[in-house]
């Protein structure tokens, strides 16, 4: 893992100099971490889902890529925000497949997923991925920090210690956001 860190910190360094082969290896090396992540979102889905892992993080690939060419790698300060950008990209990519099923359907039900924790488990029920982006971004609106929790905890399955370095808070500090965050879900889900 340390070898992986210290790779990835390089390549970034390597693109921030403008060197355009470096973006490539990048995505090589970030592959397998960024499909770990994908696993864990798809976890929960039925086989049915018509949007899948590698799928997704192919497509997310794509869009970090596309960013580069327009300049925006240079702003991938680190790791860390490498990372904390890619996790943004999957929700938006999640949430834009969402609506473009929603809109098939006409106004049917939209795509529903299941977070793991983002409920008690007794009640985790099917949640409106498109409600719970518009959610979340509401609560991000309010926070930064607590939409940056949500997508590395919830979304990207990470763990209090891994959020923690990523987010650049104290664990504690991701204990306490994950209690309020899934109490304010539920709240505002509820209505």
């Amino acid at each position: 893992m340390a070898e992986a860190k210290s790779n990835v910190t390089v390549l970034l360094d390597r693109i921030k100099s403008g060197d355009e082969a470096a973006t490539n290896e990048l995505m090589s090396v970030a592959y397998d971490e960024l499909r770990a992540i994908a696993g864990h979102v798809f976890r929960d889905q039925g086989a049915g889902h018509t949007l899948q892992p590698t799928a997704l993080v192919s497509e997310l690939c794509v869009r970090l890529l596309r960013s580069q060419e327009v300049g925006n790698a240079a702003e991938w300060n680190d790791r860390k925000h490498f990372f904390r950008v890619a996790a943004k990209a999957m929700r938006n990519l999640l949430t834009d497949h969402a609506r473009a099923k929603r809109a098939e359907r006409r106004g049917g039900e939209g795509v529903k997923v299941t977070l793991d924790g983002a409920r008690e488990p007794a009640a985790a029920s099917p949640i409106d991925l498109v409600e719970l982006d518009d959610t979340v971004t509401k609560l991000a609106a309010l926070d930064e920090r607590l939409g940056r929790v949500f997508e590395l905890r919830f979304l990207a399955g990470l763990s209090v210690e891994r959020t923690a370095e990523i987010a650049d808070v104290s664990p504690r500090t991701v204990e306490m956001d994950t209690r309020f965050i899934r109490a304010w879900l539920q709240k505002e889900l509820s209505r």
